[in-house]
């Protein structure tokens, strides 16, 4: 290894063992390199899931990737790292629009969050511009809408599909996680409101939206 590899490895090390011991409210994991270090990633999903007590963290300049970023958010989607408020992207040039999707996802689930990335100040909640399929990628489990974006009409309690943006939802199973929905007349995309929530989650994508 080079001086760099190796000064890097410690960071990552004294990072991890930081976010492992439950106690500081931040920890900061910049420069740490996870793009080139697939295992890195998969260590920090791993200790997130029992961290409780940590607020922020930061991976400013850490070389995220697109997949890398995907399964780190997974992991707070499940419930990792609950205490979290403040998540810093910053100087990660290798993210693309597929990250964008991602992260709008991300806040739909994790509302308190706020998310610093390079372009933008911050993204809170109500930021993001829901825009419908057509203008953006979309991921099962993770690309999410508000409810109140998709409503036929103002304080209509039905929604309209946001894939095919053509025909209303059908309620469907109703489960120890939430209300599912599809779109029966139209796309047939699946959709699930969690309870607790004010969005509507993509949970399998039948076809793609019109271009």
């Amino acid at each position: 290894l080079t001086a760099s590899a190796t000064r890097c490895a410690r960071r990552f090390d004294i990072a991890l063992a930081t976010l492992e011991r439950n106690i500081a409210l931040e920890v900061k994991f910049g420069s740490c390199e996870f793009g080139t270090h697939e295992n890195r990633i998969t260590k920090l999903c791993e200790v997130a899931a029992k961290n409780d007590k940590t607020q922020a963290l930061d991976l400013t300049d850490s070389g995220l990737t697109d997949g890398a970023l995907q399964r780190l958010v997974a992991a707070l989607a499940m419930g990792g790292l609950p205490a979290l408020r403040t998540l810093d992207l910053r100087s990660n040039g290798a993210l693309g629009a597929a990250s964008d999707t991602i992260l709008h996802g991300l806040r739909r689930l994790r509302p308190q969050l706020e998310i610093l990335i390079d372009g933008k100040a911050t993204l809170r909640d109500g930021d993001a511009s829901d825009t419908f399929a057509c203008d953006r990628e979309l991921i099962e489990g993770l690309t999410a809408w508000a409810l109140a974006d998709l409503a036929v009409r103002e304080g209509s309690n039905d929604m309209r599909c946001p894939v095919c943006s053509e025909h209303e939802l059908k309620q469907g199973l109703i489960t120890s996680g939430g209300n599912q929905y599809r779109c029966l007349d139209g796309c047939g995309s699946h959709y699930l409101h969690s309870i607790g929530t004010a969005s509507l989650t993509l949970i399998g994508l039948r076809r793609k939206p019109p271009t």
